[in-house]
């Protein structure tokens, strides 16, 4: 039976508040597992205040996540006789001169029930880039799901949530190298993953080796027709493990098995923004191409060598097409690298098989303690032209600094130089723009 967020929610609600009741019989069988001392029903866990029930066995704690961005290009020049490229807007010149825009603005609940699952609800008002804030019109779905974390090597997972898909789909956007993931992975993930997809699925992992594997339907920012079905998959093993360096290989995948998307039945669009949320110019885009299904799949490698870490992926995509059109195949890839200019490097954590910030003091000049700075630079690329589509190639410098004064809190500044080569006169651009986060 297809998961569907209601009934997600209507299980949640009803299992914890019948947890949550001493004389229930899950309430009892909580309570007899627990400790026999009564958990205080206030306190702090994880930074987060908590409410705790049932001696225990329902927990709960606010969601709050918070991303502003601002910035503008700079540098564009003029198109010939001033004609905008193929499938833009008429008004538009291409990427824009500025912008500001909430990026991400999360409330939600957390915690535990029944001592072993774990559930998150948390609904997303962040705006649509370039539009104004408007938290009603924006309102929309980003996670609901349930997990069972009683077995320490796998995870059962059901819901909507971001799959692990990709390295930088397997991290937080909180905890990622540069301001956006890059376009390559936009576009692959768009087939059967992404920030907010209904799957059913969970994660496996031992001391040297992560595994994830869905069954993946919509998203819950898309309609659809209710035939779309994909699967995604990420596996990956730490190959080398020094005192110095820290080698991990891997591959993933996701497959569209038909598309659904109301409007443009058995169709797939691949598109994306350069790399940056401030304006809804999208210069990559096929448009809608009549496809069966599709795939992306490629190989990733993420190493410490000392300080230093590395990162990079691969993908190829792949639509089949229908109604007498070819099958059309498209590629892209990326390369990251990073170093601490304050406080240690990064460090690997094998529960989702990446590497992520590391443990340090906050800042606390009274006590020589400033917080974690990092140095970040990308190369990214992407082609999206196989004749007769022409959905644009795309390549991106960027070089960011992450400021983490705090756990929770986070400044980063970011440099991108790029250009995109599309039918007629190619778009360069540079742009300059930050952002200020906060992850309770």
């Amino acid at each position: 039976m297809r998961p569907t967020p209601l009934a997600l929610l209507a299980w949640i609600l009803f299992v914890g508040a019948a947890a949550a009741q001493p004389g229930s019989r899950l309430g009892d069988q909580a309570a007899a597992a627990g400790s026999a001392q009564p958990s205080p029903i206030f306190g702090m866990r994880g930074g987060r205040p908590t409410l705790t029930l049932g001696d225990g066995s329902l927990t709960i704690q606010p969601v709050l996540r918070l991303d502003a961005d601002f910035g503008g290009f700079f540098d564009q020049p003029r198109y010939f006789n001033d004609q905008p490229p193929r499938f833009l807007d008429s008004n538009r010149r291409g990427v824009p001169e500025h912008g500001m825009a909430m990026r991400r603005a999360r409330v939600g609940l957390q915690g535990t029930f029944l001592t072993d699952f774990s559930y998150n609800f948390t609904w997303e008002f962040g705006q649509a880039p370039g539009s104004q804030f408007d938290p009603v019109e924006f309102s929309r779905l980003y996670q609901l799901q349930a997990a069972y974390t009683g077995w320490r090597w796998i995870t059962p997972r059901i819901g909507a949530y971001t799959l692990s898909h990709t390295i930088e789909f397997s991290m937080s956007s909180f905890e990622l190298p540069l301001m956006e993931r890059p376009s390559i992975l936009i576009v692959a993930a768009s087939l059967a993953s992404g920030t907010s997809r209904l799957a059913i699925g969970g994660e496996a992992r031992g001391e040297r080796w992560f595994a994830a594997a869905y069954v993946s339907d919509g998203t819950t920012t898309t309609l659809n027709d209710g035939r779309q079905r994909g699967l995604v998959g990420r596996a990956n093993v730490m190959a080398v493990d020094s005192g110095w360096a820290k080698l991990v290989l891997g591959m993933n995948g996701a497959l569209q098995l038909e598309p659904g998307t109301r409007g443009a039945a058995d169709t797939i669009r691949l598109r994306d923004y350069p790399e940056l949320r401030l304006d809804p110019t999208r210069l990559l885009d096929t448009r809608a191409i009549a496809a069966g299904s599709g795939y992306a799949v490629g190989p990733e490698l993420s190493a410490l060598l000392g300080p230093l870490y590395l990162q990079a992926e691969y993908q190829r995509v792949r639509l089949d097409g229908t109604r007498g059109t070819p099958d059309k195949d498209f590629w892209g890839y990326y390369v990251t690298a990073t170093v601490p200019l304050l406080g240690a490097p990064r460090r690997y954590d094998r529960s989702r098989g990446v590497f992520i910030r590391p443990r340090f003091e906050e800042l606390n000049p009274k006590a020589n303690e400033w917080g974690w700075l990092e140095l970040a630079a990308r190369y990214s690329y992407i082609n999206l032209n196989d004749a007769p589509t022409r959905g644009g190639s795309q390549g991106i410098v960027s070089l960011g600094l992450n400021y983490y004064p705090a756990s929770r809190l986070r400044f980063t500044l970011q440099y991108s130089n790029g250009a995109v080569k599309l039918d007629g006169p190619d778009r360069s651009f540079q742009a300059v723009a930050g952002r200020l986060s906060f992850n309770w």
